[in-house]
Formats: C-alpha cells, structure tokens, sequence
C-alpha cells in the first residue's frame, strides 16, 4: 500500500516546482526547485493562449496553457497542470488588452 503514496509525492513535488506569476508587463514561469529555469514571456509578444483539459483534468480543474508568441512557429510553452487555466487564460488575455489600449 506504500507504493500508492509515490505519485502524490511526485505530483507535489512537481507543483511546488511551477510559479507563473502575471504582472502587467509580462507572464514570468518558474519551474523547478533545487534548480531554477525562469522564463519571461512579454504580454505584447504573445499572440494566442489556448487551454487544453480532458475530463479528468476538468473535474479536477486543472488544465495545460499553451502560449504563441510573434517570434515562434507553434507555441513558445507549454504549462501542464495548473489551477484555474481558463481564469489564468483570462487574466493574461486582460493585461493583453490594457497594454494594446494603452499603446493606442
């Protein structure tokens, strides 16, 4: 019965490992955390936010965000398992509006 405790290790382990954080200016992920890979994506150069959940993920809530930005052919990340994706796609998409009302 120990053996069924090894995948929720794993699986906090990996969500204590993933920060997204969305200011105004850019999405900033952090992944890992003994080691660290920050990634900053500008609001401006992102062009499309796509949410992906199967079932099993949406009764969970839980669900992956793909980011395109102008300089990538495809996506320039892929989030897997994070809280609230259509709230997180929401957010980034509203920074997105302010920064191209501002700039008008």
């Amino acid at each position: 019965m120990s053996w069924l405790i090894i995948p929720l290790i794993v699986a906090l382990w990996k969500r204590a490992g993933l920060v997204l954080r969305v200011t105004e200016e850019k999405a900033i992920l952090e992944r890992g955390v003994l080691s660290k890979e920050i990634k900053e994506i500008f609001i401006p150069d992102i062009r499309t936010i796509d949410v992906k959940q199967s079932l099993l993920q949406r009764i969970f809530r839980i669900g992956d965000i793909m980011i395109a930005t102008a300089g990538t052919d495809g996506y320039e990340d892929v989030i897997y398992g994070l809280p609230d994706p259509k709230g997180i796609k929401a957010l980034i998409s509203s920074q997105r509006q302010k920064r191209l009302a501002s700039n008008d």
